[in-house]
């Protein structure tokens, strides 16, 4: 048995201005995607946690198959090998850390599984793992969209700057930080949808300004900087209709103004988590037990510091 496993993600800061060119920073945190691949007669699929289910092929189907995400996913991962001699398997495909009472948490569960699945794939064919590869499969089973930062995170861990699908360990330090889940989970693509509308309209200012906002916490993350960022994702989300802040998401905001903390949707935003910013750790006590009275689930997440591990 070959078993990949791969960590997920949070967006510091950067989402939608990545969109466009503008540099961001992910955390890897610790909630691993595994895939466990042994030799069969067929390709056959079992999965738990990411849209579970089963599938089985005799031969691996030339076009995308009729099956659950997870096994889709796999398909796409298996298609990026097409050319070299791997031959068929069986994959146990496991995301359930990624969910909570049946919910995704909006920590990339399918860019950690992709990047699981490929790292056991190249192991079975004594090879190492390949970004660009992950990378690839992971944009077609998206249809093209996204930018590629939840594979990043899942391929390298730790806190990474990236940019244009380029990413590096980010130089500076990070401030102290506590997640915050809303309960609902986001529909990225409906907001990446709307993100494409906004841009196809001309006005970008309110992206401008949250580019070099970014660009700014990339050089220098303050808590001051963090809160700046905050207003003009808030004003990026009310130029371009996104939908970012929920009613949750006010709610966490408004109570970690409360305690003089940065706060802010994490990624697409429109559900899924949050974060809160902090200078020291001694400051999140009191937001953490008025979050969680007000109905917030605080998060026990740490970093990851490794991207892909692989064993056998």
């Amino acid at each position: 048995m070959i078993v990949g496993r791969a960590p997920g993600k949070a967006v510091l800061w950067g989402e939608y201005a990545v969109l466009a060119g503008a540099p961001a920073v992910v955390l890897a945190v610790d909630r691993l995607a595994v895939c466990e691949l042994t030799p069969s007669a067929g390709y056959r699929f079992n999965a738990s946690g990411f849209e579970a289910g089963e599938a089985e092929f005799r031969h691996l189907p030339r076009n995308p198959p009729r099956a659950a995400p997870a096994a889709l996913l796999a398909w796409h991962v298996l298609k990026a090998f097409e050319g070299e001699a791997l031959s068929p398997g069986t994959f146990r495909l496991g995301t359930d850390a990624f969910y909570s009472k049946g919910r995704k948490l909006g920590l990339g569960s399918s860019a950690a599984l992709c990047v699981a699945v490929e790292g056991a794939c190249a192991r079975r064919l004594g090879e190492a793992p390949r970004y660009q590869r992950a990378l690839a499969a992971h944009r077609q089973f998206q249809g093209g969209r996204g930018s590629g930062i939840d594979v990043a995170a899942a391929f390298f861990g730790g806190a990474l700057r990236f940019q244009d699908g380029a990413a590096q360990p980010l130089a500076a330090a990070l401030p102290e930080r506590r997640f915050v889940w809303t309960g609902v989970g986001a529909d990225t693509g409906r907001h990446i949808d709307r993100f494409a509308a906004y841009l196809n309209g001309g006005d970008t200012l309110a992206l401008d300004r949250l580019a070099e906002s970014s660009e700014r916490l990339c050089q220098e993350p303050r808590l001051d900087a963090l809160k700046d960022y905050a207003q003009a994702l808030r004003q990026l989300d009310r130029a371009a209709g996104l939908g970012i802040y929920t009613a949750a998401h006010e709610q966490a905001e408004s109570l970690a103004k409360v305690y003089k903390l940065a706060y802010k949707p994490c990624g697409a935003g429109g559900g899924d988590i949050g974060a809160v910013f902090a200078e020291s750790p001694g400051q999140f006590a009191e937001f953490e037990a008025a979050a969680r009275a007000a109905g917030l689930t605080v998060l026990d997440l740490e970093a990851a510091p490794h991207g892909i591990e692989i064993r056998t």
